[in-house]
């Protein structure tokens, strides 16, 4: 019943590390603003060759925080699969406008306070802030950066990158390839 198209896009990475970095909110802005637009709505388009592949993961960050961000990574992947599993009217879509619905402050109408309770919002709303304090030490950076801040620090890092890159110092998820 699932018919994938040319915009889907798999990461095979076995590492749950790399799905708290791309899961934070340092990933968020970047993908948004490098990737693709589609649609009457401008909806954004995550394109690999412009939204990952370029993307500068944080470099020689120590195993003990590894670790950390790849638990709570674990946690938060077992939390929404646990959660569209008990309930076949939950999306995940559903449950991220709720997540976006409180971090604005805004009171949430009825349906939404319906999937916020059964959808746990809450504790995946707190795996996510785990996740993203521990990115930004990752990086090394404040956790409370503005997406313009993040933006431009990530550019700098990329060009950063690029020039270890072309000198043969390669730290992409996989370096082999």
């Amino acid at each position: 019943s699932i018919l994938p198209d040319n915009k889907l896009a798999c990461i095979a990475l076995d590492d749950a590390y790399f799905l708290g970095v791309l899961s934070s909110r340092f990933h968020v802005p970047w993908a948004l603003e490098s990737g693709g637009r589609l649609g009457m709505g401008d909806d954004p388009v995550y394109v690999k060759s412009r939204c990952f592949d370029p993307f500068p993961f944080p470099a020689d960050v120590p195993d003990p925080l590894k670790s950390r961000i790849r638990s709570d990574a674990e946690a938060l992947d077992a939390l929404r699969k646990q959660v569209l599993a008990a309930h076949d009217d939950l999306t995940q879509t559903g449950l991220y406008n709720v997540v976006e619905a409180l971090r604005a402050g805004r009171a949430l109408t009825d349906k939404e306070r319906d999937i916020h309770d059964r959808g746990l919002v809450t504790l995946i709303r707190q795996h996510h802030d785990a996740i993203d304090t521990a990115v930004a030490e990752a990086y090394g950076w404040p956790a409370d950066l503005s997406d313009e801040d993040i933006l431009t620090r990530l550019v700098a890092l990329n060009k950063t990158r690029a020039t270890e890159e072309a000198k043969g110092v390669i730290r992409r998820p996989r370096p082999e390839f």
